[in-house]
């Protein structure tokens, strides 16, 4: 049965990782040095805490660990790829390209997953659909052939991803997932580190720790842990949320305004997220905020 746990976890994964956008822009080193600290200081983050609590053991994978690998590897692509984007295209197109991928979440669920396809699912895409349009269209028509492809390559990678996870949450709890998926993730991209710059990293070293154990440890935590709880298809329309945030962070943080056009996409990307979540709670028991390892090892039982 789904709980209002795993909604609220999303909402608040939606509200956190809006900010990741100000951060970067804040950061004075190579995206691809900010994503090999991103995972492996998440990474870290995550067996620090469970080390201090004595609760190492709950960090070992249980069932489907080819899974896990699998997600870890193609984690550290989408982010490169992520990365790679925003760095040849605008944010706001780059936004819409990749943000294509929550709708190849809910169109392949069916198939992937068993998932019955629902009806309120499909208008909520299709508001997202629309609201990311609008969001990202003052500058969607520059950039290169590269960015691009880079672009849709993140897209494809976030809805395998999401995919991937679903099957493998069942199996593990979220935090043993998170720690392995971050650190193999972390591995695949740790050469990257060669030749950069020792100097630009201890001064951006304060962002980094934010990023990488509140943004990528402790909120991955939470995003796993949902995707126990929360279907496919409406995982694919709450991820939604985060680009909203992220206009809203920009517009508090750098000034900057995006127009009345990204104000309206907002709401109604937001009205999709209402959509999915209403229904949602109504059929959904009362729920605290148990530990994300005990959802997942209820789950797991």
């Amino acid at each position: 049965m789904r709980s209002r746990t795993g909604y609220v976890e999303l909402i608040i994964c939606g509200l956190v990782w809006g900010s990741i956008g100000v951060l970067v822009k804040k950061l004075d080193v190579s995206a691809e040095v900010l994503v090999f600290f991103r995972l492996a200081l998440g990474a870290a983050s995550v067996v620090a805490v469970w080390a201090a609590r004595g609760r190492l053991r709950e960090l070992r994978l249980g069932g489907k660990r080819a899974l896990v690998v699998a997600a870890g590897v193609i984690l550290a692509l989408h982010w490169v790829a992520f990365f790679e984007a925003y760095k040849r295209l605008p944010v706001a197109t780059t936004i819409l390209i990749v943000y294509v991928g929550p709708v190849l979440i809910a169109a392949a669920a069916p198939a992937v997953l068993g998932e019955r396809l629902q009806r309120r699912t499909l208008y909520a895409l299709a508001l997202s659909v629309g609201g990311i349009a609008l969001v990202a269209s003052p500058s969607s028509v520059s950039g290169d052939a590269v960015g691009f492809a880079a672009a849709g390559v993140a897209a494809v990678l976030f809805a395998g991803l999401v995919l991937i996870l679903k099957k493998a949450t069942p199996h593990s709890s979220a935090p043993a997932i998170v720690a392995w998926q971050l650190g193999i993730a972390a591995l695949v991209v740790s050469p990257v580190l060669i030749g950069a710059s020792g100097h630009q990293i201890l001064r951006a070293m304060p962002g980094l720790l934010t990023l990488g154990i509140v943004h990528t440890g402790l909120i991955g935590i939470l995003y796993v842990s949902a995707l126990t709880v929360v279907p496919a298809q409406q995982v694919s329309v709450l991820v939604y949320l985060e680009p909203v945030t992220a206009v809203l962070w920009a517009w508090a943080v750098l000034g900057e305004w995006q127009g009345a056009g990204a104000m309206i996409g907002g709401a109604l990307i937001i009205a999709a997220g209402l959509l999915v979540v209403v229904p949602g709670l109504r059929g959904a028991a009362p729920a605290s905020f148990p530990e994300p390892v005990e959802i997942s090892a209820r789950q797991a039982g």
